[in-house]
């Protein structure tokens, strides 16, 4: 019952210290990486399942622990040699081994998140990305693309213009079906200006590219190679537009992400809308010279768009913002969940080192005897130090062998998710257990050192 007693008693402290580092982390700027609310009366179910578990693990737990130091013979525990028992040692061993492999796993997790999201941070996606500006303007501004484009290119510092109907890579976007010599097709459809693949360094491989005369025709479009192979277009073919009449097929150009890289390259059209467009294409991007002092020049797009738009006041303001920033946009996800999966792992090494700590200095206190006869024999503080690391570099290693294919099933699963993905480096698994056995040893050598240069005289005096 002490037994008992105490575990429920260091849970009911660990919930009151949880409660508040769940407020603080609430308060903090790290309550971003989550979506869900942080706050308890949001949350009764969670917060009684916590209680309830904690409580139910606390009493389980400790009751073996209970029954095992109350299940020797009195005068066998009061030998001293309680804690030596094979039992106990692996179940020390056992604790410390399920931490190892815990840590283990979150660091290899953690790394190939991170390293998931620089690939697709970094994957060329097949079009040209730098000095890319972006803005979303009125529809008034949209409709005086003439004005809006000769008031901003007066500026020596931007190169070209271009315009797209939102977000040019983009999960969800416009979807049109069609039919092609009778046959059913879609493909996702973005409405563009004339001279947007130009602007965007994207190829065309078969056909021509629009024209500023496409901007005065029916409808024109120019599909990726993905959409003529699946559904075996070709520049004769004819296929209804956006008013109901047939649309030209200009050409087709190469293959690229138009989308983030969780998914495939789909079917996909450029379109330029005509004479009587659906839609506005209200999304500006700018092309700036190599350089520029890029902060400055936003501010005098904003200045500039602020003062074509009549409608625009003092307390509102166009925004404008790198091309970049919607792609990390993209990956927001992934992001927060490297950032939460590295805490997690921070968390778990503190705790496997915390175990590492208490199970050295028991075996330090229960072979002091030991360490001073080796001492009197001629053994150095550096043999009594690898004595004691060898025991855990043997549990780390062991731990490493569990972890890696535990590893492995757990990314696999997580890497489904995407379309491309990153390889599975070794480099990761080596540098997951050079970090876990660099620290493992640090811990354990700087809490044996002291055990290692006492006088043998005085241990064997004391034992």
């Amino acid at each position: 019952m002490s037994s008992v007693g105490e575990s429920l008693l260091m849970v009911v402290i660990a919930l009151g210290l949880a409660v508040a580092v769940v407020t603080l982390f609430r308060q903090s700027t790290l309550a971003s990486l989550i979506d869900t609310s942080l706050r308890f009366s949001h949350n009764w179910g969670i917060v009684a399942l916590t209680v309830g578990l904690g409580l139910f693990i606390s009493v389980a737990a400790s009751i073996y622990p209970a029954l095992f130091a109350t299940s020797f013979n009195p005068a066998f525990a009061l030998k001293g040699t309680l804690g030596t028992t094979q039992k106990g040692k692996a179940f020390r061993i056992g604790l410390i081994g399920l931490q190892f492999t815990v840590s283990i796993v979150l660091i290899i997790c953690a790394i190939f998140v991170s390293e998931q999201r620089r690939f697709m941070m970094n994957h060329e996606m097949g079009f040209n990305q730098e000095c890319l500006l972006q803005s979303q303007v009125s529809w008034d501004l949209a409709t005086n693309r003439q004005v809006v484009e000769s008031q901003l290119l007066a500026d020596a510092a931007i190169k070209d213009i271009a315009w797209g109907d939102g977000p040019f890579v983009n999960d969800y976007r416009m979807s049109w079906g069609r039919t092609v010599r009778g046959e059913d097709a879609g493909w996702d459809v973005y409405p563009v200006s004339w001279n947007f693949l130009r602007f965007m360094g994207i190829d065309i491989v078969e056909g021509r590219d629009f024209t500023e005369s496409d901007e005065h025709s029916t409808g024109t479009y120019i599909f990726n190679e993905t959409a003529r192979d699946v559904y075996k277009i070709t520049l004769e073919d004819q296929i209804g537009g956006h008013d109901g009449q047939v649309a030209e097929i200009a050409g087709f150009c190469k293959d690229f992400n138009f989308a983030s890289l969780r998914q495939e390259i789909k079917p996909f059209a450029f379109y330029v809308y005509g004479k009587d467009p659906w839609h506005i294409c209200n999304r500006l991007y700018i092309r700036t010279e190599a350089g520029v002092d890029v902060p400055a020049l936003m501010e005098r797009i904003r200045i500039t768009l602020n003062d074509l738009d009549p409608n625009m006041g003092d307390e509102i303001s166009y925004d404008v913002w790198p091309f970049s920033q919607s792609i990390e946009n993209q990956y927001k996800k992934e992001q927060n969940l490297s950032k939460l999966v590295t805490l997690f792992t921070i968390l778990a090494i503190v705790i496997s080192l915390m175990g590492v700590f208490g199970l050295v200095m028991f075996e330090t206190e229960h072979r002091r005897k030991e360490i001073g006869i080796r001492r009197v024999h001629g053994a150095t503080v550096g043999q009594i130090l690898a004595m004691f690391n060898s025991r855990f570099v043997k549990i780390v290693l062991v731990c490493f062998v569990i972890a890696v294919p535990v590893s492995i099933v757990i990314m696999k699963r997580y890497l489904e998710g995407f379309a491309y993905q990153v390889p599975l480096h070794v480099w990761v698994f080596a540098l997951a257990l050079l970090a876990v056995l660099g620290v493992t040893i640090a811990v354990v050598t700087l809490r044996s050192l002291r055990a290692a240069t006492m006088n043998p005289v005085k241990s064997l005096r004391s034992e």
